[in-house]
């Protein structure tokens, strides 16, 4: 059980994302967090989803209902509503050690890319690399979701992790590069509907960087920039 705002989510870790699990542990356990895995569930286009049916399920897509104004849980696996239901509970308890009364969620994802070490995932894209960032508006999508941090706190976990990983690996960091996480369908977005004003943020992480020799580097990193970001 936890002892910080922090709650910490792996929701690709049965086998979509490789070590992403191993990452949310580590990372729980150095920020006295709260933490959450899937370890038996992956998404359909995992290799496995053919012979092994039972275990399909996207713990990063959820469904929304524009009319209802909530997430919709029929069709999905069971397991998956008792994982967000955990989140919940997690993340009440987690305001309990805020001044702000806000839970800081973060989702560990993976990426595969040469250049970019860190992709953030808060309701924004940054235009052409710079501090400069559209969202998705609701009247041109009814999932669209809201940003789900500060600029400022953006601002600054991003200053932090690019300047080590720049000098250390020539690597940069980015802003919904990859995966913007602008919908509400995105459990990133679940923290800031139905009610809830949390804090969330989705880190798309290097597999250089989830390799074994590099664990203690990036867990430092993180947990360095997660704790000056969110004091």
């Amino acid at each position: 059980i936890g002892k910080s705002r922090f709650v910490v989510v792996a929701p690709h870790a049965g086998g979509d994302d490789l070590k992403t699990g191993i990452v949310a542990i580590m990372l729980a356990d150095k920020l006295n967090a709260f933490n959450i895995v899937n370890k038996n569930y992956f998404k359909p286009i995992n290799r496995r989803a053919k012979r092994d049916s039972e275990h399909v399920e996207d713990f990063n897509k959820l469904r929304w209902s524009k009319k209802n104004q909530c997430y919709l849980w029929k069709g999905k696996n069971p397991v998956m509503k008792e994982f967000f239901d955990d989140i919940i509970d997690y993340s009440n308890q987690a305001r309990g050690y805020s001044e702000e009364k806000k839970a800081v969620a973060i989702y560990i994802h993976g990426i595969k890319n040469k250049k970019i070490g860190i992709d953030l995932g808060v309701g924004l894209k940054s235009l052409k690399g710079k501090n400069k960032f559209t969202y998705s508006a609701e009247d041109l999508s009814p999932n669209s979701g809201l940003i789900t941090i500060k600029f400022s706190q953006l601002k600054k976990i991003k200053s932090i992790l690019q300047k080590s990983l720049e000098l250390d690996y020539n690597l940069s960091v980015s802003v919904g590069k990859k995966f913007i996480g602008w919908s509400k369908q995105s459990a990133v977005q679940f923290h800031k509907n139905e009610g809830r004003g949390d804090y969330a943020i989705q880190l798309e992480i290097n597999r250089f960087l989830r390799k074994d020799e590099n664990l203690n580097y990036l867990i430092d990193l993180l947990v360095d920039a997660l704790e000056q970001t969110f004091k």
